[in-house]
């Protein structure tokens, strides 16, 4: 059965994740489950490995790697769960459907795909500004995961406005597809923009947009931001208030984005504010 799955941490807006998650199972009407990955990176912080180690140091070495490595386990596994915890009973405070909870040791991309086919939104916490970069774990989960997903990275706000960036790419038509025939947030105003500096294909790109929306019966705003910089799109953002920003991801080749910088890791490392992408 298909689930909202929201991937949480001790870091990264968890509790905002969880309002998110549940507001997206209530409108959907999907179950919800928490999920809490633990990565065995160890590094040993206290052995000072300088210099030459002598035969009869090894053991006592090896000992301290091992419980040192140990206790850093129970403590993240300890967290985890009481995270898992604490956000269940938030999320049955106004969750309508069932909520689980799931704790994975190992890599964060790798079991979050083998999940992929059971997953109908995915819900991340991330921290997006000049300060902390995102993190790779996070590019490579947008870059292969076939699924919404929604970058969490402020406080919950009820949304009530949600800006759609088109470009008529692949990504951007799933993604219009998807949130049109099955809304991940009802009752919102959507405006959709396009970034161009040739007015007629834009316009000719909106309409496109709004066809797809109005075969679902529903209502949109069009507009043009005759540029193709994603400072421009996140100015419009902002001084129009939109909540949540959605948009196809990664559209160029990694070639191409080495030489040109992405589009889609200029706009996260700089919106403040939730933002859907779909791969």
């Amino acid at each position: 059965m298909r689930y909202i799955l929201c991937c949480i941490d001790n870091k990264n807006f968890s509790q905002a994740s969880c309002d998110y998650a549940v507001k997206i199972s209530n409108t959907m009407n999907l179950p919800l489950k928490f999920l809490s990955i633990i990565e065995h990176h160890h590094k040993a912080y206290k052995l000072n490995l300088s210099g030459n180690i002598s035969l009869g140091e090894k053991d006592e070495i090896l000992y301290e790697l091992t419980s040192e490595e140990e206790n850093e386990s129970k403590e993240a596994i300890k967290n985890a769960k009481e995270l898992l915890g604490k956000l269940k009973q938030r999320a049955q405070e106004n969750c309508k459907n069932k909520i689980e909870t799931l704790l994975i040791h190992g890599e964060v991309v790798e079991n979050i795909l083998e999940l992929q086919n059971e997953i109908e939104v995915l819900v991340i916490g991330i921290r997006t500004n000049v300060e902390h970069a995102i993190g790779q774990n996070v590019k490579e989960i947008i870059r292969s995961i076939h699924k919404p997903v929604l970058l969490v990275n402020s406080e919950y706000i009820e949304p009530k406005n949600l800006l759609v960036a088109y470009n008529g790419s692949n990504e951007s038509i799933k993604l219009l597809l998807e949130t049109s025939s099955n809304p991940i947030f009802k009752e919102v105003k959507r405006d959709i923009v396009n970034l161009n500096t040739d007015s007629s294909k834009s316009i000719a790109l909106l309409e496109e947009a709004k066809n797809i929306y109005e075969k679902n019966q529903i209502e949109v705003s069009t507009h043009t931001i005759k540029s193709e910089n994603p400072k421009d799109l996140i100015e419009y953002f902002e001084t129009n208030n939109f909540d949540i920003l959605a948009m196809g991801a990664f559209g160029h080749s990694r070639f191409k984005e080495l030489i040109f910088g992405s589009f889609t890791t200029k706009i996260l490392s700089n919106i403040k504010k939730p933002i859907l992408l779909f791969r």
